[in-house]
């Protein structure tokens, strides 16, 4: 299964503000609570939540480039943040941009199952 090219910059701040009320399929607003689970509960992840996956229709091979690329994705981040790397200018101005259109109070929480 492939996700979605292009895209547009509306999709992009629904995605950045609240991800569970953008306009994507289900399949794609699986595999991001999947990837969220895989972020804030990595211990918590279990055999029904891959099964849960492949009735979206990911396939086994889908499901191990999600896993990789949240994984990459966590580790850099990590690695950023514990050597203090900044933001270049350029981050900083797309974050001042979405200041007020990102809704960051769900990140972090656990997923209500």
């Amino acid at each position: 299964m492939a996700i979605r090219a292009g895209g547009s910059v509306d999709l992009i701040q629904q995605l950045k503000a609240n991800y569970r009320q953008a306009d994507i399929t289900a399949a794609e607003m699986g595999m991001l609570e999947y990837a969220e689970l895989l972020t804030v509960e990595p211990s918590n992840v279990i055999e029904s939540d891959v099964q849960r996956l492949r009735d979206l229709g990911w396939s086994d091979e889908d499901v191990v480039d999600i896993v990789h690329q949240t994984a990459l994705f966590n580790y850099m981040t990590r690695v950023a943040d514990g050597l203090g790397v900044e933001n270049d200018e350029y981050m900083d101005a797309v974050e001042d941009r979405d200041r007020d259109a990102v809704d960051t109070s769900t990140w972090g929480k656990k997923n209500q199952r």
